[in-house]
């Protein structure tokens, strides 16, 4: 009677084991596969100079870590922003893929800053379909070329599990130290959550001809 007694509790903790693991797996494990992870990099070098100018080539770095597809966020996900893919008090996103570039002031004595206290750099030239316009570097769209312009506003774009994407962006700037920030904006899951990746990097512009600049991540 014992050993069946003995048997009986055996089995019964054994199934209170299994039935909790496997809801652990349920509520953890799919959960965690089913999120998605997306390494996001910036990198800056100098290729060439033109006058006091340096032709300067940002290259924007995607990898998808995880198990699920990572698709591109649409204005049909944000019908409620009339301008913005994503707004909040800090930052504005027209492109899902934005890359935003501010200088770096020259202080007279120590300092710490952030990113929110640098100025937007303003009223530049940008060549766009071939033609010149007055814009700035707060709202550049590195990935332009996965759209269809001028008819298509939207980026028809996605990276599968492992995919990796080198994304390059052509600026020419004076020298000087910059910072550079970059967004990925993915779909909206359900209203309050949604698919958000950034990433900024600090590097200084110097006229060294075609030699790399060294970036220091902040």
């Amino acid at each position: 009677m014992k050993a069946w007694l003995d048997l009986t509790v055996a089995a019964l903790t054994l199934v209170t084991l299994a039935s909790g693991l496997y809801f652990a797996f349920r509520r953890f494990g799919l959960k965690r596969e089913k999120s998605t992870f997306l390494d996001l990099r910036v990198d800056a070098k100098v290729v060439d100079t033109i006058g006091e100018l340096l032709l300067v080539s940002i290259t924007i770095q995607l990898k998808n870590k995880g198990q699920t597809r990572i698709d591109a966020r649409t204005r049909k996900d944000v019908q409620q922003f009339v301008n913005f893919l994503y707004s909040d008090s800090g930052d504005q996103c027209e492109h899902a893929g934005t890359l935003k570039i501010r200088a770096v002031p020259n202080p007279h004595q120590s300092c710490i800053f952030d990113w929110y206290s640098l100025q937007p750099i303003k009223d530049i030239c940008i060549l766009k379909d071939g033609e010149q316009t007055k814009s700035d570097l707060e709202q550049i769209n590195y990935l332009a070329e996965f759209q269809n312009p001028p008819a298509y506003q939207d980026t028809d774009f996605w990276l599968e599990p492992s995919e990796q994407y080198d994304l390059q962006v052509m600026a020419v700037l004076p020298s000087g130290m910059y910072a550079v920030k970059a967004y990925f904006l993915g779909k909206i899951t359900i209203p309050g959550e949604e698919e958000y990746w950034s990433h900024t990097q600090l590097f200084s512009l110097k006229n060294l001809g075609a030699e790399n600049c060294p970036a220091n991540q902040i």
